[in-house]
């Protein structure tokens, strides 16, 4: 085959949210003994109506199972997109969109509230309310630290990373890349 007929393979780039810090170790450890515990204290008070506990530790695991497929797992950098892929979903940002990337400080979610999400069970996740901004960020992350913030024409994504620094760099020379052709 000819050069001109292979065809041309998409540059991607992994990188790994990190592992969980030791806040949502604890976090997901308390969770999981007093919900355990609830739906053991019901079975045991229950004293017949057994459908109480049933039903409760029924929702608990639910909840439980819904939290754990929406774990963050890697983030891809693609020629065209930033691809932020959880268990069940994967959120695709166009490049082209993108307007700056910042590595956050310190707490990556200090002043911000989960408005529909999870805070610390299995990490960070969902829809946040940042305080200070009042404007309503887009979640991925599983520690507090090495966060990176990526803004685009219409969200604010904030995520976590091994490499903060790196994944910023590497985004905006692909956004600049995008940009020029």
């Amino acid at each position: 085959t000819s050069v001109a007929q292979m065809e041309r393979q998409e540059m991607t780039i992994r990188f790994r949210y990190g592992g969980f810090d030791r806040r949502v170790w604890w976090i997901t450890a308390l969770t999981l003994i007093v919900a355990g515990g609830v739906c053991a204290w019901l079975y045991v008070v229950a004293a017949g109506a057994y459908y109480v506990a049933v039903w409760t530790t029924t929702v608990c695991v639910a909840l439980l199972a819904l939290v754990l497929l929406s774990v963050p797992r890697r983030i891809i950098l693609g020629e065209e997109e930033l691809e932020l892929r959880c268990l069940v979903e994967t959120t695709y940002i166009p490049l082209r969109s993108i307007v700056d990337v910042e590595v956050v400080e310190g707490s990556g979610l200090s002043h911000r509230v989960p408005l529909l999400g999870v805070y610390g069970l299995w990490g960070y996740y969902g829809r946040y309310l940042d305080l200070r901004s009042w404007h309503i960020l887009k979640v991925y992350a599983t520690r507090r630290s090495g966060c990176v913030a990526i803004n685009t024409t219409k969200s604010r994504y904030v995520v976590s990373c091994n490499a903060p620094q790196l994944l910023r760099t590497m985004v905006l020379e692909a956004k600049s890349r995008v940009a020029q052709e």
